[in-house]
C-alpha cells in the first residue's frame, strides 16, 4: 500500500501568509500540486502497511478540500499505528516542518504516523491561517484535525487512545485548540513557541490531556513574560494572548496537579506539574537564551526526540 489513491492535480493558492512564527504579510508563488485519495479498506489492521513519506494527500473537511502530507511506517498485520498531527508556524505552509526529516525517521523507527496539516487557502489576515479563538462558532481547523483521523482510520490500523499533535508557533497556538476542544479524542501536545488566550471562549476539559510547552525567554515574536494583545483589527474575538508561565500555570490548574518540580539543565529552565487528573503531566522548558526559532536541541535532548518521549506516555 505504497501509495493509495488516484493521483489527481490541483491547485492551491497561498494568499496573504503571515511570515513563519509571526504574522506579516507574504504573498506565495501559485503552484500545482499534485495530491491523492486515501483508498477506504474493509479491515486496515488485516493488513501490513508500506512505508510512504511525504505525500500529499487531499481530503474533504466542513465542505472544502483540504490537504496534508502523510508519511507513514512499515507495520505487520494488527499493529496499530498512533498518529502525530504537525502543524507549520505562520507562512510555512508550503516549508518543511522543523526536524520533518528526523520526525519522519523517528515515525519508522517509532511506529507512528505523521500528518503535516496544510492550513487552508484564502483566509483573511483577520481570519488567520489557523483559528485560534476556541469559540464554537470557529471549529474548521478542529473539524479539519478530526476528518485526518477518521480518514485515516479508514486505510491504516490507528491507535486511536494515542492521537498527539505538535506545533511550532502559530502552529504551537492552534495545538491548544485541539487542547481544549478535542482532549476527548487526543490525549497530550507538545509545541514551541506559541500561547493562547487568556481567556478562550471554551476550553472544557472533558477528556485529558498531557502539556508540554517549549519556549525561548528571549522571544521577541511571542513574549514569554508579559501578556500581549493581538494586533488591531486583526483575529477579532482572540483577545489578549497569555504569558507563557501563566499559560503553563493554566494547564496545570485545569488538570488538577498536585506537585511542582523545577531544575536547570545549563541554561535551561525544566518545570515539571505532575500528581494531575488521569495521570497527565503539564511540563515546560523555558530557554534562557533562546529566540523565535526552532531549537536543534533542548537540554541536551533533540526536541523531535523530546516532544515524541514525552507524548508517548500518554492515552486517551
Amino acid at each position: 500500500m505504497a501509495k493509495r489513491g488516484t493521483v489527481f492535480l490541483v491547485t492551491i493558492f497561498f494568499l496573504a501568509l503571515p511570515l513563519a512564527g509571526c504574522l506579516e504579510d507574504e504573498v506565495s508563488e501559485n503552484k500545482k500540486i499534485e495530491a491523492e485519495e486515501l483508498t477506504e479498506v474493509d479491515n486496515p489492521c488485516s493488513m501490513p502497511s508500506e512505508p510512504i513519506t511525504q505525500a500529499m494527500i487531499t481530503i474533504q473537511a466542513h465542505g472544502v478540500d483540504r490537504y496534508f502530507r502523510l508519511t507513514v511506517p512499515s507495520s505487520e498485520i494488527g499493529e496499530k499505528l498512533p498518529i502525530v498531527l504537525a502543524f507549520h508556524g505562520g507562512g510555512g505552509a508550503e516549508e518543511d516542518f522543523p526536524q520533518q526529516e528526523e520526525f519522519d525517521a523517528l515515525a519508522e523507527q517509532e511506529k507512528f504516523i505523521m500528518a503535516y496539516v496544510i492550513s487552508e487557502e484564502g483566509r483573511t489576515e483577520s481570519e488567520g491561517e489557523w483559528f485560534l479563538n476556541s469559540a464554537a462558532t470557529s471549529r474548521d481547523d478542529n473539524v479539519f484535525s478530526e476528518a485526518i483521523v477518521d480518514e485515516l482510520s479508514k486505510s491504516y490500523c490507528i491507535d486511536e487512545d494515542r492521537l498527539y499533535a505538535v506545533g511550532y508557533s502559530l502552529g504551537s497556538m492552534f495545538t491548544y485548540e485541539v487542547a481544549c476542544q478535542l482532549n476527548t479524542k487526543f490525549a497530550a501536545v507538545a509545541s514551541f513557541a506559541g500561547t493562547m488566550p487568556v481567556s478562550p471562549e471554551t476550553c472544557n476539559l472533558y477528556g485529558s490531556m498531557g502539556v508540554m510547552h517549549i519556549h525561548g525567554k528571549l522571544d521577541l515574536i511571542i513574549d514569554y513574560d508579559d501578556d500581549w494583545d493581538w494586533k488591531d483589527g486583526e483575529h477579532e474575538g482572540v483577545g489578549t494572548m497569555s504569558n507563557i508561565p501563566g499559560m503553563i500555570e493554566y494547564w496545570a490548574d485545569k488538570s488538577n496537579c498536585q506537585e511542582e518540580n523545577s531544575h536547570y539543565h545549563l541554561d535551561v529552565e525544566h518545570i515539571v506539574h505532575s500528581q494531575c487528573s488521569s495521570g497527565v503531566l503539564v511540563e515546560h522548558y523555558g530557554l534562557e537564551f533562546g529566540g523565535h526559532g526552532w531549537p536543534e536541541e533542548v537540554a541536551g535532548i533533540e526536541t523531535y526526540q523530546l516532544m515524541w518521549q514525552f507524548l508517548f506516555q500518554f492515552t486517551n
